[in-house]
Parts: structure tokens; C-alpha cells; sequence
């Protein structure tokens, strides 16, 4: 684990040498992502020992939390973790937009830190690993997640606020991703940072940009900078990267390509006949992460009723045990929230 430093050399427990080996830097702060955070941990750490244990060709490399609170934690001992500050207050405007301090941390992280790593990919705490992933790059070319809900060529006037007066068809050249799930070389990503914070902030206290991208605001900084630096040429965005239950069911995209990674965001509710249901009075079974804000879930949650047809979702309730049921003294860490191996 990794603390404050001039300069830190970050290996973050990958035992195998591959040039196309990638660091995962996974971005957090806050109680939600602490419990989040160990989860996500157990989980790459378990598919990195599958693919290490196939042979050499293993691409999953080392791992960094990414802690822009500024304030060490109990989790230290845990996970390998570098401590970065938060924006000033003064910038933030008092926001509540906590996602605003990605960009920063990076830009810190790049200035403290050396990994042994060529590429790397940028992670969340909810990004559950549920087998193991190649580096998705094509050549040097970035590899991301698709998100249909990016899209930038429905703002043309706006995007042209940040990269230019460029014509229609450049502004559909903007790809439809964010900063995470992102690989990219630590090279290209040297040089991309500071544009991406720079551009975030410019949406930010950009009123029009701000209303339009509102909670998704980082995430058009970060695409919007790939167009910037041109390196959303060669770029390949992957629709299997990420799944998104309880709206993807199965392990596979629509093209049948396996899923890498879940996105554990969007609340999950099913009615009494197994279908779908935002009504919290037909609710027979619901797992919604934002219930523990405050707390930690327990151990052994219930699985979704049989007929509730959704792989991905028993998938994450699954995971979910095993990881709290490995964790040591998780019963504990729930009642006192605070992380010890004594129990």
C-alpha cells in the first residue's frame, strides 16, 4: 500500500511481466465507496490469479485506489492506495458533484507516481470483474466502454464551445465513452490529463453545458478531450466491457461477446411475476447500492426470486456474497464500519 510520496513506484501485486500488461487506477472517496471498494478489490484480485494461472499472455497487471479525499484510511493495509487531495473548495463552488475531483487526482497521481506498467485502465468501485480481461486496445488505439447515453453529436453547438468550430461531421467523430472503463497507454494519457481537467472544469462553469451534461459533466470532459489530443483516432469502443443489470440480462452483449465487467449502478426491482418494476408497492425483491450509503450490506443477502430471468443480476448478489463472506470479520465491519482482521 502506498501513501503520500514525492515520487512512489506502484506494482500493486502483479506477479507476471507482459508488455501489454495493464494497472488498474480505481477513483474513490467517500463511505459508499469504501465497502464498494472491497468488493471491487477481491474481485480483480481473484479473476488477475485466473488469468495469471492460464500463462504469461495475462494482461491484468497492478492495482491503485485512487483516495482523493486527501486523508488516509482504514483500508490502507488492504489495498494498495494513493492518497491524493481533493479540489479546493473554492473551485468546487460548494457542489456536491464529488466525481469533479476525478480529473484533479489523476493529474496528481500522474505527478507522484511511476508504475511499471506501459497501459492503464481507469476503474470505479461498483465495477464488479467477473472474468478476466485482455488489454482492449488495438495496437495503441484506445479501448472503452460504449455508453449509449453519451451523445455528444446531439450538442453540436456545445461541443463546439470546447474543441473548436469544427463541422458536423467532426463533432460525430466524438466517441460515445467516459473515462471509465478506459485503457489507454500511460504515454497518451500523460498528455491527455490536463486537457481533461481542464475541459471538465470549462463544463463545469460553463452554465449551458453544465444544465445540459449535469451529472455526466466529467464524463463529456473526458471524450471531449480524446477528441482534443486526437486520440479518438484508432479509438474502439466496446459494448461487451461493461454490462449494465438489471437492463442486461445475460453474460453475453447482443453480439454474444462475453462481458468483462458489471456496472453495479442502477437499482434493481423485481415485481411478484418476475418482470422488471420502478413501483416500490409491486417491489417483491430489490438490491439499490444507494441503500448503504451509511452501512456496509451484510453477509448472505437473498438471492432474486426463481423466476426472475436475469443471469446478471443473481450474478451480483452471488458476488456479492462471496466477497463479503471472504473478507475477514465483514459482520464486524458492518456494526462498527470500520475495517479489522480481529474478530
Amino acid at each position: 500500500p502506498q501513501e503520500h510520496a514525492a515520487v512512489q513506484v506502484v506494482t500493486g501485486g502483479a506477479s507476471i511481466r507482459n508488455p501489454r500488461r495493464y494497472h488498474l487506477v480505481t477513483t474513490c472517496q467517500g463511505f459508499s465507496n469504501h465497502w464498494q471498494a472491497r468488493i471491487h478489490y477481491y474481485w480483480y484480485k481473484k479473476q488477475r490469479s485466473i488469468c495469471e494461472e492460464a500463462g504469461p499472455s495475462c494482461d491484468m497487471g497492478g492495482f491503485t485506489r485512487l483516495l482523493h479525499s486527501g486523508e488516509a484510511d482504514d483500508l490502507m493495509d488492504e489495498i494498495p492506495t494513493v492518497v491524493v487531495d481533493p479540489l479546493p473548495k473554492e473551485i468546487m463552488k460548494d457542489s456536491s458533484y464529488v466525481v469533479l475531483n476525478r480529473p484533479y487526482a489523476f493529474l496528481e497521481w500522474l505527478k507522484r507516481v511511476s508504475i511499471p506498467e506501459k497501459y492503464l485502465i481507469m476503474g470505479e468501485g461498483d465495477h464488479l470483474w467477473i472474468r478476466p480481461m485482455p488489454n482492449m486496445m488495438v495496437g495503441e488505439g484506445v479501448g472503452a466502454a460504449l455508453f449509449s447515453y453519451m451523445t455528444p453529436d446531439k450538442y453540436p453547438d456545445i461541443v463546439r464551445k470546447f474543441v473548436g468550430p469544427v463541422s458536423d461531421d467532426e463533432v460525430k467523430k466524438v466517441p460515445q465513452i467516459g473515462n471509465s472503463p478506459t485503457m489507454l497507454s500511460v504515454k497518451a494519457f500523460r498528455k491527455m490529463a490536463p486537457v481533461w481537467y481542464n475541459t471538465t472544469m470549462a463544463i463545469f462553469n460553463d452554465e449551458e453545458a453544465h444544465a445540459a451534461w449535469s451529472w455526466v459533466l466529467e464524463m463529456y470532459g473526458y471524450t471531449l478531450s480524446t477528441y482534443i489530443t486526437g486520440e479518438h483516432e484508432g479509438l474502439t469502443a466496446y459494448t461487451q466491457m461493461l454490462a449494465h443489470p438489471p437492463f442486461d440480462a445475460k453474460e453475453v452483449d447482443y453480439k454474444g461477446d462475453p462481458f468483462y465487467l458489471i456496472h453495479l449502478t442502477y437499482p434493481m426491482r423485481f415485481n411478484k411475476t418476475g418482470g422488471m418494476t420502478d413501483k416500490e408497492d409491486d417491489t417483491v425483491w430489490m438490491f439499490d447500492k444507494r441503500k448503504f450509503m451509511d452501512a456496509p450490506p451484510p453477509r448472505n443477502l437473498a438471492p432474486p426470486p426463481d423466476n426472475v430471468d436475469n443471469t446478471l443480476v443473481k450474478m451480483v448478489i452471488a458476488m456479492i456474497n462471496e466477497a463479503t463472506d471472504s473478507i475477514p470479520c465483514w459482520d464486524k465491519y458492518v456494526t462498527d464500519k470500520v475495517v479489522t482482521t480481529t474478530c
